[in-house]
């Protein structure tokens, strides 16, 4: 992209450049770490032997809640060329930095409500870099359900994920969504018959909670545990 972004990274504590880590992208980069305490709860979850050790890096689109463009709108948004940064650019700098695992199941990549949608469409778009996403009550109904229209009209791709949705998030962005996108709840439902008649590898959790950081925290822990649980050794 023709700007900067603000990246994060989180090393775990014994990280040595002689061992290979998978690696988990971090939409909304800044809310994740202040809110979501992301960084907090990757590293207790590694220490008391929940997960993997793992590398964190948290991306921060310019102007974050703020309406001068660019912003997370105009980047998520299911924008091609945030995509092309995202996995041509981004990756590549963080793979050249970092002892990294540089497979497509080895990386996940995560977001909440805009950012969930994005983090979608970039594992339906580039398989041969993502196979892992965790969508936070992603706005699905963005432009008249257009992901989930992709998703119905193309064949399955090789990817997993790991969706969830608070029951209480059917009039999300009141004051400045389309009111017919407002239903995030509803939307998510919509998504989940579609990836079921795709046949598609995933998991859907339905919670009695909003569209908020609370939600978001506590449900996070669960998502990484699926994608990286201690392997055997």
């Amino acid at each position: 992209m023709p700007y900067h972004h603000e990246v994060h990274v989180y090393l775990p504590s014994d990280y040595s450049s002689n061992t290979k880590y998978p690696t988990v992208y971090f939409h909304d980069g800044h809310d994740y770490i202040r809110f979501g305490l992301a960084a907090y709860s990757i590293n207790r979850l590694i220490v008391e032997k929940y997960i993997e050790p793992c590398i964190a890096v948290f991306v921060t689109p310019p102007n974050l809640h703020q309406p001068v463009e660019p912003n997370r709108s105009t980047e998520y948004g299911m924008n091609d060329d945030y995509v092309k940064f995202f996995c041509d650019e981004l990756v590549n700098f963080i793979d050249s930095n970092y002892s990294t695992l540089r497979l497509p199941h080895e990386r996940l990549v995560v977001g909440d409500s805009y950012a969930g949608l994005i983090s979608l469409y970039i594992a339906l778009s580039r398989t041969d870099v993502f196979a892992n996403v965790y969508s936070q009550s992603g706005y699905f109904s963005f432009n008249n359900d257009r992901i989930i229209k992709l998703i119905d009209e193309h064949h399955k791709k090789s990817i997993k994920l790991y969706l969830d949705i608070g029951t209480y998030e059917g009039k999300v962005g009141a004051d400045f969504l389309p009111s017919p996108e407002l239903d995030f709840t509803s939307a998510n439902g919509r998504m989940k018959r579609v990836l079921t008649s795709k046949d598609y590898d995933f998991i859907y959790k339905e919670y009695h909670e909003g569209h908020t950081w609370g939600n978001w925290r506590r449900h996070l822990i669960d998502s990484l545990i699926y994608f990286y649980p201690i392997r055997e050794k």
